[in-house]
């Protein structure tokens, strides 16, 4: 199955990156970069947040689903913004073509999360930066946490067929990231945490975009919500902690990130 809706998943997913990507910015640290490669750019979210925060770079996006880069294309109509369709495993630029090359939460997703930083290493100038973020998805993402419990409440069975698929999912920390950047030969290595919050105006606006099935996991909640006939819906509005008399709530998030400099 093809997870090829930009739309909804800038809906689903999309607002949190929104919400992380100028922390993720002021991190890496780019105020001097000219050129900027985002490797798996997806709606062209980092692009937006650079160019909203003034930075004066060409940015440079590539992702490998089409879909998603004529999305980003007409959603950053800027002329310092660039996105074509592109492998993180075979980066189509010569070495040292720029100054920082970025990720941003989709290190897991490569089918090979070294070969991709090498890649990210080997476009990247001499003294240039390298840097990803990633979340937390097995302690600090309670967006998703809360909506496998209800699942799990409700139907255990479905639930546990999918057990071995999340549990290969890498469970970064920050401490994992260093190494894998170490062990791409990157130097200067610095990481951190970053914490960001997102609040939502009602239970609907948390939960109909989860049911977009713009990802596999809102694929599997869409289509468990109906083989239970709304069961799963009833079960989430249970879990959701905080709820305000207005029906508004607010839910953290944590990412990992990361960052190193390509030796001299």
């Amino acid at each position: 199955m093809s997870y090829a809706n930009p739309a909804a998943y800038e809906r689903f997913m999309g607002r949190w990156s929104a919400r992380l990507a100028p922390l993720f910015l002021d991190f890496a640290g780019l105020r001097d970069a000219r050129r900027v490669l985002d490797v798996g750019c997806g709606t062209g979210t980092l692009a937006r947040a650079a160019i909203s925060a003034g930075l004066a770079a060409e940015i440079t996006g590539v992702d490998p689903v089409p879909e998603y880069v004529a999305f980003a294309q007409e959603a950053v109509p800027h002329a310092r913004a660039e996105f074509h369709v592109g492998n993180a495993a075979s980066l189509a630029f010569p070495a040292g073509s720029f100054d920082a090359t970025l990720s941003l939460l989709v290190l897991q997703d490569f089918a090979d999360p070294r070969l991709a930083v090498r890649e990210m290493a080997r476009v990247t100038r001499a003294g240039g930066t390298v840097a990803t973020c990633m979340w937390d998805f097995q302690n600090a993402l309670p967006m998703l946490s809360l909506f496998w419990r209800a699942a799990e409440a409700v139907a255990p069975e479905d639930v546990r067929g999918r057990r071995q698929d999340r549990a290969s999912r890498p469970q970064a920390s920050a401490g994992d990231l260093q190494d894998l950047w170490r062990r791409g030969g990157l130097t200067n290595i610095a990481a951190a945490t970053l914490e960001i919050a997102m609040e939502f105006s009602s239970f609907e606006d948390y939960w109909e975009p989860f049911l977009g099935g713009s990802t596999p996991t809102s694929a599997f909640a869409a289509a468990l919500e109906r083989a239970t006939g709304g069961a799963v819906t009833r079960a989430l509005r249970e879990e959701i902690p905080g709820v305000q008399a207005d029906g508004s709530f607010i839910l953290p998030a944590r990412a990992w990130v990361v960052r190193g400099s390509v030796g001299l």
